[in-house]
């Protein structure tokens, strides 16, 4: 017979285990499986992410799910006692005199909606910054066209953390709670069914209301799962399961890159241990006026994590591979691309050594560059985080336990209230993302 649960969550990235670990709780009678095709939570693009966090965004959605968000995370380190690796280094984003001016606006609307940034001159980042370049002179910045230092903007209340070590305290309290994982368990196709069956040939048939009955597993467990409420939370994945129904995944796949540089007994360590921004005395998390290159510290490693997020001929990926070691780093990409940017920005960066590169996924809703979150009959959806899963995770969970009790809001971490319907699309009603990396 096959197995019967209240609720299946499939995907056991940030996303799955942050809805599982709300639905329990505020479920607690419930019976709830998570599922999902590697050997434990956070192993897929969660496990290859940056791990970055901001509340610094243009969009007053993504404002208040971030910060809600980076609050819980606060809150399970600080008053919890659980490390999740989180550090306040803050983040820095460099820019000429034109994109200050753009970004102006955003800046403003922040301040209206309690984020806190600070405005950098070009002398005080001179100042803060060690061996940072302002501004160029030589033929080869010339041809790469890049724009000078101008000044910057740095928002506090941002950093990084450790995705494995945030994943384990959801998926922990999760099974103390009463739910339960099936790892290793490949969702092959969801079961759609007639809601009230009449044993015809053929049901569903296009007179009956239908509902997904449950998923279809291979892999361990090879069996299927029925259940009262499905959530899809497949990432990068969701177009697999959602088109052969007829559902709209609403989500694009992009290869993202990360290059780890060693700081460790060269130029730069001093970089690295950059004092006048944060408690840690760490160099913020810096985006460089240019391509969307940026890098973070990593002390606890001794060394930088590099990153570019090209947008123009990099391809969109429908429907992903299952092996994310299929992606593979670029040694050139880093070389030719983003090397000759970094080192002009930072000539510390020449002659520096990787350390190590790898490559994992982004699950782009292109829409409005904002996450979404649907139900419809008993089939809930949560995705599109573009890359910001870690940051807006504990609020999308909240908003699928919203979806599952069929709140009109979810109460987001310290008590603010947020309409679901906002992130749907049946009325969608969120102002678009224009401050990306």
């Amino acid at each position: 017979m096959p197995a019967r649960y209240d609720v299946v969550v499939v995907g056991a990235g940030i996303m799955g285990v942050a809805s599982a670990y709300h639905l329990q709780n505020e479920n607690p009678g419930k019976k709830i499986l998570v599922v999902d095709r590697y050997g434990g939570a956070g192993q897929g693009n969660t496990g290859r992410s940056n791990a970055m966090f901001r509340n610094t965004f243009s969009s007053s959605d993504n404002q208040v799910l971030a910060d809600s968000s980076i609050d819980f995370y606060l809150h399970v380190q600080k008053e919890l006692k659980v490390d999740v690796g989180l550090q306040e280094i803050g983040y820095l984003w460099l820019m000429n005199e034109t994109q200050l001016s753009k970004s102006k606006p955003f800046l403003r609307r922040m301040e209206g909606n309690g984020i806190a940034t600070t405005l950098y001159g070009k002398e005080d980042l001179k100042r803060l910054v060690p061996g940072m370049a302002a501004g160029f002179a030589d033929d080869e910045t010339k041809v790469m066209g890049l724009p000078p230092v101008d000044g910057g903007v740095f928002g506090p209340k941002c950093g990084r953390l450790d995705p494995d070590r945030l994943v384990r305290f959801y998926a922990g309290e999760f099974a103390r709670a009463g739910g339960e994982f099936a790892f290793g368990s490949e969702v092959k196709r969801l079961m759609v069914g007639p809601s009230e069956p009449l044993g015809i040939e053929g049901e569903p048939l296009v007179w009956q209301e239908t509902r997904v009955e449950g998923v279809s597993l291979a892999g361990s467990s090879q069996t299927d799962v029925l259940a009262d409420m499905v959530v899809l939370a497949g990432g990068a994945w969701l177009n697999e399961l959602l088109e052969p129904i007829g559902v709209d995944g609403h989500v694009k796949a992009k290869k993202r890159q990360l290059f780890s540089v060693r700081a460790e007994g060269s130029k730069l360590e001093r970089l690295l241990h950059t004092p006048g921004f944060n408690q840690l005395g760490l160099l913020p998390l810096v985006i460089l006026p240019k391509a969307g290159v940026h890098f973070k510290p990593v002390s606890e490693e001794e060394c930088f994590w590099v990153a570019c997020e090209d947008e123009m001929n990099r391809p969109y990926i429908d429907l992903p591979e299952h092996d994310l070691d299929r992606y593979r780093a670029e040694r050139l990409y880093y070389e030719r691309g983003i090397y000759p940017v970094l080192t002009s920005y930072f000539p510390a960066f020449r002659g520096s050594k990787l350390k190590a590169m790898w490559a994992g996924l982004y699950a782009y809703n292109t829409l409005d560059n904002l996450p979404f979150a649907f139900r419809t009959g008993n089939l809930i959806v949560v995705g599109g985080d573009s890359g910001s899963g870690i940051m807006k995770g504990d609020a999308l969970g909240r908003a699928v336990g919203a979806l599952y009790s069929e709140e009109d809001e979810a109460v987001l971490y310290g008590g603010r209230a947020y309409r679901t319907s906002k992130l749907g699309f049946e009325r969608r009603d969120v102002e678009r993302e224009e401050w990306v990396i």
